[in-house]
């Protein structure tokens, strides 16, 4: 097993554990600075394989300026799933019109959840993994079995 690979930003944490989740720990407000870490961090990792992500938000804010510079500069290229922790209901009413709008834009496709705790984000995580997995061997097969 690889030993997880470990950021710190101003009261913030992000821990990769391959092979392709990357754990965000936010305490405190998140501002423009601490999202342009993020996404340095989201850029790296992702370039090389796109990324399941759990941002653990229970204990944060972000400011808008931060909110527009991550709205703007994300790259759904670089992810495979996100589940967020410590939301409540207003907070996952506007994520998930944001995400809408920018679905319907053709900006995002990258599956969204919600989860209460981190043993369940992880669970999400899994299954989204899993559907993933036969997906990609139903393509596979299907390109074999077509050729």
């Amino acid at each position: 097993m690889t030993t997880p690979r470990e950021w710190a930003f101003g009261t913030h944490r992000a821990t990769f554990e391959a092979p392709d989740l990357l754990v965000f720990r936010f305490v405190g407000p998140s501002r423009l600075e601490d999202v342009k870490r993020v996404l340095e961090i989201c850029e790296e990792l992702g370039a090389r394989h796109p990324l399941y992500v759990i941002s653990d938000v229970a204990n944060s804010t972000l400011e808008r300026e931060a909110r527009d510079h991550l709205v703007h500069h994300s790259s759904e290229a670089w992810f495979k799933g996100q589940v967020y922790l410590g939301t409540g209901p207003v907070e996952r009413a506007g994520a998930k019109a944001l995400m809408l709008a920018l679905y319907l834009l053709g900006r995002w496709r990258v599956p969204l959840e919600f989860a209460d705790t981190e043993a369940e984000a992880r669970e999400l995580i899994a299954r989204q993994r899993a559907r993933d997995h036969a997906l990609r061997s139903a393509s596979v097969l299907h390109v074999h079995h077509d050729a």
